[in-house]
């Protein structure tokens, strides 16, 4: 026991250094509703650092810093070293189907307050007022043992015609990954139209005429998102045409035998749905890639309340059959386990 706690002790010195001399200031407070640019949580096998927008975009919203101190003492999940794309579940897009010079890294400028819920928890608050596409946002997250991130966003858009024609938005979430041993993103899928459900491996290769390093996954039973001819952003906006998720969950190969697991509530309705992206902008100088994920808004309405559900898994890989037991074990227990697998 004495040497446990010795170990524990070492790890968490580590952290702190590390985050120390990456600007970190933490809250000292456990927990009382007050807001701060930081705050540490230490729960189970997690340390985590959540950090606000004050100074974004140099240091990015969300986690900050992600370390597993029983599995991978000292190893964060997250990009430890490039200023500006170093952080996970960071709220990074709103996206329209119409060119606007707003339709990328809006959520990164501006106010976004850190509120410290309680012993566990932090939430993200943006009020409409301070988006571009006056979009009032809610970005909870709870850190749960061993080794969980429950997260919880919710939206509110004042005004649907900001939105344009087309009518949907794309709300982009990034993982900017540390240190991988395979940069693809594996899901429940299935090739082709006439293919039964498999493992997929993607790896988000060329072909499609606006792939910029990257690309996205669609929903069996999702259409691809239209985009008028003179959007400049478009990257993340259009989709492959196969292969497709069957399930909404995916997880990545990390170094130190870790794995990342993301699963949602949520996969396509015809009010809202989930999309998988990867981006390799880093690939060619670290193994490193964006592990990102999309809840996309079919059709805004003024007012609306819209928003998904989910969970991080950050822990030593097992198996993709664990991965997915993890996933179907969180999914049971959202009161209704076929809710996540709606296609």
């Amino acid at each position: 026991m004495a040497f446990r706690v010795r170990v524990i002790g070492t790890c968490l010195a580590a952290f702190l250094v590390c985050t120390a001399e990456r600007g970190v200031v933490f809250s000292q407070t456990t927990g009382d509703g007050r807001e701060q640019s930081t705050v540490r949580i230490e729960r189970g096998d997690l340390a985590v650092v959540f950090r606000d927008n004050s100074t974004s975009p140099r240091n990015l919203s969300g986690v900050a810093s992600l370390v597993n101190v029983k599995s991978a003492p000292g190893f964060d999940a997250f990009d430890p070293d490039t200023v500006g794309a170093s952080a996970g579940l960071n709220f990074e897009h709103i996206i329209s189907g119409h060119n606007s010079p707003n339709n990328k890294f809006t959520p990164r400028s501006g106010l976004y307050r850190l509120v410290h819920c309680d012993a566990s928890s932090v939430k993200l608050v943006r009020a409409a007022e301070d988006s571009p596409w006056n979009v009032k946002s809610e970005l909870t997250y709870r850190v749960v043992e061993p080794h969980y991130i429950d997260y919880e966003f919710r939206c509110w858009p004042m005004d649907a015609s900001k939105f344009g024609e087309r009518g949907y938005a794309i709300l982009f979430f990034a993982n900017y990954m540390n240190d991988v041993i395979d940069p693809a993103v594996h899901f429940r899928g299935r090739e082709s139209a006439d293919s039964p459900e498999t493992w997929i491996s993607a790896d988000a290769p060329k072909g499609h005429r606006d792939w910029i390093t990257g690309g996205n996954y669609r929903s069996i039973s999702a259409d691809d998102l239209k985009y008028d001819d003179d959007v400049e952003f478009r990257l993340n906006t259009w989709s492959y045409d196969w292969p497709r998720i069957a399930k909404s969950f995916y997880y990545g190969r990390a170094a130190r035998d870790m794995t990342l697991i993301l699963m949602f509530d949520r996969l396509y309705s015809e009010r809202d749905q989930i999309r998988f992206s990867l981006y390799k902008f880093k690939l060619s100088k670290h193994p490193r890639p964006a592990w990102d994920f999309q809840y996309v808004i079919n059709k805004v309405e003024s007012g609306a309340q819209y928003g998904f559900r989910g969970r991080l898994v950050w822990k030593k890989f097992e198996s993709r059959q664990d991965c997915q037991r993890e996933y179907e074990k969180w999914a049971a227990k959202l009161g209704d386990g076929t809710a996540a697998d709606r296609n």
